[in-house]
């Protein structure tokens, strides 16, 4: 499939909720053209294709959010400011792990300022409903997203969840991250109190 185009009618389906938001995620998804981007940079900063492929799917997830956050509302060109959150995850990712070379293309991390999920704290009464929320996800989605969280590796999560490898590790990820928006979409009162 050719690129799609990423513009303010997309915003409004991810604002919209339900249906319209998950048609909005699943065209980023598809979109070959900024996947290959993400996964060529993370490539050419010592990454693999999966590692990419997770990046990609981590950047959404931080776009998804920003957007329904009004941390983004539109300015500048929309697939530049995801391809900068996916950058951003992975430079974090290896400045963490310190296997992180120094260039000029990492030299300016502290520059980039989005929020990615890592960086979004919450207040106690927020953590509680949240992990209520992963409760009522299953006990094999509750343990697959807090791994995520807590950056695994997806071989690591399908090793600790025992699946049999990073590519099911990946696609569960994705269907209990899908779960937790049906909630939310579902309970709007919940979704208030985590905003």
């Amino acid at each position: 499939m050719t690129s799609i185009i990423l513009n303010n009618n997309l915003l409004d389906l991810i604002k919209a909720g339900g249906a319209d938001r998950q048609k909005a995620i699943a065209l980023i998804y598809r979109d070959q053209k900024l996947k290959n981007q993400v996964v060529d940079f993370v490539k050419k900063n010592s990454g693999s294709k999966e590692d990419g492929i997770d990046i990609f799917h981590e950047g959404i997830i931080a776009f998804d959010e920003n957007v329904r956050k009004d941390k983004y509302r539109g300015d500048g060109n929309l697939k530049g400011y995801l391809f900068s959150i996916c950058r951003f995850i992975w430079l974090n990712r290896l400045k963490r792990d310190k296997r992180m070379v120094y260039t000029e293309e990492t030299s300016q991390l502290d520059e980039v300022s989005y929020e990615t999920p890592e960086s979004l704290s919450m207040e106690e009464e927020q953590k509680k409903i949240l992990s209520n929320l992963l409760s009522r996800l299953g006990e094999k989605c509750e343990k697959i997203l807090e791994l995520w969280k807590l950056s695994y590796s997806m071989e690591e999560i399908a090793q600790e969840v025992g699946l049999k490898d990073a590519g099911v590790a990946r696609r569960q990820r994705y269907k209990c991250y899908q779960k937790l928006l049906q909630i939310l979409d579902n309970e709007p009162k919940l979704k208030t109190l985590l905003k």
